[in-house]
């Protein structure tokens, strides 16, 4: 170089050259992987992982079922539908027409209606406890009505092998003891 300097640096190069940077950044990250199992309605012994949050069917043993969601309380308490007003979470499958009707949800529609229906509950996230004969239990709340014992139902359990949500924003109120970055004693 032109002006050389003072001191040699002392490392060594790399074999292989850095890959050139990406000269327009992405404006929004990819997503990391995503993927959420759904139980069928009358069995849990019968899942399907679902790796499209825009998906409203999903394929087992070759045949394509609508998806619908299974709602749960902030208390674990499976439902379908709001006992105070009759009303299913995502229509009745047996109505095929008018505001009754039922309609295949996503991922983000299941939970907005489980919402919809009560504001403190969710889409299922509690693996089963039961057989897969339980009656009215999460995360599928067999029999619970609507007609939704022949689909598959959206949970929020992500599938065997998948990252789960990223952390929350908000941080515990409790610290915890243990140092996290290595330096502790310094000041």
């Amino acid at each position: 170089t032109a002006t050389p300097t003072e001191t040699p640096t002392t490392a060594m190069p790399t074999e292989t050259p850095t890959e050139a940077l990406t000269e327009t950044p992405t404006e929004t990250p990819t997503d990391s992987p995503w993927c959420r199992v759904a139980y069928r309605g009358n069995n849990l012994g019968q899942t399907v992982d679902v790796t499209n949050r825009g998906a409203t069917t999903a394929v087992y043993g070759g045949t394509t079922y609508d998806l619908a969601p299974g709602c749960c309380k902030a208390d674990g308490t499976c439902f379908r539908w709001n006992p105070t007003s009759a009303d299913c979470v995502a229509g009745n499958r047996g109505i095929s027409s008018g505001p009754n009707a039922f309609v295949p949800t996503d991922f983000t529609q299941a939970d907005a209606a489980c919402k919809a229906k009560d504001p403190d509950s969710a889409l299922c996230r509690t693996e089963p406890s039961l057989t897969g004969s339980a009656k009215r239990h999460p995360p599928n709340c067999r029999r619970a009505g609507c007609g939704y014992d022949t689909l598959f139902i959206w949970t929020n359990i992500p599938c065997a092998g998948y990252p789960t949500e990223a952390p929350t924003d908000t941080p515990t109120e409790t610290p915890t003891d243990a140092p996290t970055d290595g330096d502790e004693g310094e000041d």
